[in-house]
């Protein structure tokens, strides 16, 4: 199926707004790869420093170079090495930009994420995300002008992620988090030219067909807008793609829903239709809690537990569980 692309300007009234500057979203871009041995020690203090502060966004792009077998680029090189290449980091990994700006590791520091909290911006973007038909997916990217700006030459970078695989890397890493899978707009952003007066959005439509390799159930959009400079003016992302048969953002086995997951002081597990035992299971095969549960009383505390992958059994339901991620 081809890709499709709209356009829909939209003027909207401001005489009853208050123009007013709003936070601007941090994004972490990250470049890494399964293969590669330094990720694997500097990616772990990164997200760690990630799991402080959930406000702040991240994409991990997986380049030909220098792993050309990396399992995570195969379907989609060429985006992911345009991506690689705008920010001239092409041919080694780890690298991060934070913001627009490459930020040299380690990334355990808390200001590379909080110094750049207080920021404002005038311009909102927002990202809504469908299921178009049993085999694509369609992105809504909405730009809009919240305060005065002199900006006007600006441009619009998509992509549809995918939140979590869970991938035994060459490097010994077992998940991947927010993995590039699709630019909205190819190889290049779209470059726009900015909404003229407070109040006013630029609205741009993409439908794109569902890979295979993807678990849509756990497919999100995103958007950032940029200056020539690469400076982010701007980010945002979607909600998870709905299921075609179940409610977003949860992990099915057995009949056994989990949710939200990944997941950071609680999980709630729906299906279950009796009263029974729910044991939590770390990497190594360890309980490390069990807890009753039944349709009702179906929610797990795992405040506790330390991030990392691990794994629900419920008696009395088939199985080998419920793997969720502990942020």
């Amino acid at each position: 199926m081809r890709a499709t692309l709209s356009l829909i300007v939209l003027c909207l009234a401001t005489m009853a707004a208050k123009a007013q500057q709003i936070p601007r979203t941090v994004i972490a871009e990250h470049f890494t790869n399964t293969y590669c041995s330094v990720c694997a020690l500097a990616n772990p203090p990164l997200f760690n420093n990630l799991s402080s502060f959930p406000q702040v966004l991240h994409i991990a792009y997986y380049p030909s170079a220098p792993y050309a077998a990396c399992p995570l680029n195969q379907h989609n090189k060429p985006e992911a090495d345009a991506r690689t290449n705008f920010y001239g980091v092409y041919g080694a990994t780890p690298r991060l930009a934070v913001g627009g700006t490459i930020v040299p590791s380690p990334w355990a520091n808390p200001a590379i994420f909080s110094s750049q909290l207080p920021v404002t911006t005038s311009f909102s973007v927002s990202v809504t995300i469908d299921a178009k038909g049993a085999d694509s997916v369609a992105t809504t990217v909405s730009v809009k002008k919240v305060d005065t700006s002199s900006l006007t030459s600006l441009d619009l970078f998509g992509a549809l992620v995918e939140d979590t695989l869970f991938v035994a890397a060459a490097n010994g890493e077992p998940m991947s988090m927010d993995v590039f899978r699709k630019a909205l707009w190819g190889n290049t952003s779209l470059s726009i030219t900015a909404p003229a007066a407070v109040g006013d959005s630029l609205v741009y439509a993409v439908t794109l067909p569902v890979h295979s390799a993807w678990n849509r159930n756990r497919i999100y959009g995103m958007a950032i807008l940029q200056r020539s400079d690469k400076y982010v003016v701007q980010a945002g992302r979607s909600a998870l793609l709905p299921p075609a048969t179940a409610t977003g953002n949860m992990a099915m086995k057995s009949g056994l829903r989990i949710f939200p997951n990944p997941a950071s002081h609680t999980i709630t597990i729906n299906g279950i239709e009796r009263e029974t035992q729910a044991i939590v299971i770390d990497a190594a095969g360890n309980a490390v809690t069990r807890t009753s549960v039944s349709s009702t009383a179906n929610t797990i505390d795992i405040h506790t537990l330390a991030p990392g992958i691990y794994t629900v059994q419920i008696e009395g339901y088939a199985g080998k569980g419920i793997s969720f991620i502990k942020r």
